[in-house]
């Protein structure tokens, strides 16, 4: 059963601007203080970036990144019920040109992006997806980071459940220090830049 509910946005030009959100067994939005934490970490990178917002969900994370001065965000979600949610905040919020939505499943998605790759990719998928170090998240995320998705000396960033154990990333890819916060825990990826 998913209950409606809302966040506030916690910093940028919609700082205190609410967000619509969906929660419920398959649907969970990070958590305030971890996002907030995700996002002053970010900051220096979060600029004119390109975002894709996997398992999107509300488009809170890929809007607190336009709120903070990224270029563009993608959103992927294929949750009917959320999507509906999704492009009211979008329509609300008069971001709408800067938010673009693919509904995809996200662990379909083919090995290069349908556009030029992304700078910065928030990886946020149901925690019941998580079974072991190599789980379908894990796959995913290094799809994504070691493909055309993610630029060279781009960072991806993953949410998962602090009770799970993730696998090292793939050659190519290094693991920056990691946060925990209680229960959820958020690991850091980034790509080598060129040598070109």
């Amino acid at each position: 059963m998913s209950r409606k509910g809302s966040i506030r946005l916690g910093s940028g030009h919609l700082k205190g601007k609410s967000v619509q959100v969906l929660e419920g067994l398959a649907v969970r939005p990070m958590r305030t203080r971890v996002r907030e934490a995700l996002f002053n970490r970010l900051q220096n990178q979060i600029l004119s970036a390109r975002v894709l917002d996997v398992f999107a969900g509300s488009g809170a994370l890929g809007i607190e990144a336009i709120s903070r001065g990224a270029r563009q965000s993608i959103l992927i979600e294929k949750n009917k019920d959320v999507l509906e949610i999704l492009k009211a905040n979008l329509q609300k919020l008069g971001v709408e040109a800067q938010c673009k939505i693919m509904v995809k499943d996200a662990y379909r998605l083919r090995p290069n992006p349908p556009s030029s790759g992304f700078d910065v990719i928030l990886l946020d998928p149901p925690f019941p997806d998580y079974s072991g170090p190599q789980s379908k998240p894990w796959t995913l995320a290094t799809q994504l980071a070691s493909g055309a998705w993610l630029n060279a000396g781009g960072l991806l960033i993953m949410e998962y459940p602090s009770r799970e154990e993730i696998a090292a990333p793939p050659p190519g890819l290094e693991a920056q220090e990691g946060r925990r916060y209680g229960d959820t825990s958020l690991i850091f990826w980034s790509k080598a830049k060129s040598s070109s």
